[in-house]
């Protein structure tokens, strides 16, 4: 706690400054609460959409499963809890359309990845080789995902955004390769007879991590707080 004569030692730059730091923590603080109440949304909905299905392995659908047509439900909490806040209707299209086309996009590569790479007998590499599709959509996803934040003008491409984004594709990709193996290692989702309980614990695996760490990497990159300030 700074003390009184501490203060008035302060110079309008310092004090300023400060401000503006509490002003940044606020903001991410505020966007990261609410994009994990929308990745809670979207968990809570893609489980009872599995359950739902008739025949699980329709939810492997590589462009219209249920995993990518529920994906703007990760936005909506944080589009109404900022809509007053300026640069709404290029969040709306964030959520709404070109997160969706990234999900769908990495979810079509990895799905082709582990076309190409499954085999008929045991394979002692299946852990590699699902950390491998895990990777491929994870990398696909979370670059789509970061960088075309920039021509939407959400983020400006400084340095520091840059490294940010790096490193946000770096974890995104880590996070996807695990959640895939380590869910299908978890669940044995693929095995016969297939059963959509095992199939939402997988896809839970993958997703709910995955989507946690985007909201923090687009809280730190957005920062939009309750209140505009000039």
């Amino acid at each position: 706690m700074q003390t009184a004569p501490m203060r008035r030692g302060l110079t309008r730059t310092d004090r300023l400054a400060a401000r503006q730091a509490r002003r940044r923590h606020v903001r991410f603080r505020h966007a990261f609460i609410w994009l994990l109440v929308g990745a809670v949304v979207y968990g809570v909905a893609l489980a009872f959409a599995i359950l739902l299905y008739p025949d699980p392995k329709d939810v492997l659908a590589p462009v219209i499963g249920p995993s990518l047509y529920l994906t703007p439900l990760f936005g909506l909490p944080y589009l109404f809890a900022s809509v007053r806040q300026r640069g709404w209707v290029q969040r709306v299209v964030y959520f709404a359309a070109v997160l969706p086309l990234a999900h769908v996009v990495a979810n079509y590569l990895a799905w082709r990845h582990a076309l190409l790479s499954f085999s008929l007998e045991p394979d002692p590499q299946a852990y590699l080789r699902d950390l491998g599709t895990g990777a491929v959509g994870g990398f696909a996803g979370g670059a789509l995902a970061l960088v075309l934040l920039v021509p939407l003008r959400l983020v400006p491409l400084g340095a520091a955004n840059r490294t940010i984004i790096a490193l946000g594709i770096v974890a995104l990709t880590a996070l996807a390769a695990l959640g895939m193996a380590q869910g299908l290692m978890f669940t044995n989702a693929l095995d016969y007879p297939l059963r959509s309980a095992r199939f939402v614990f997988w896809f839970e695996c993958i997703h709910l991590p995955w989507q946690a760490c985007l909201a923090f990497f687009l809280a730190w990159l957005m920062r939009v707080g309750r209140r505009d300030v000039g």
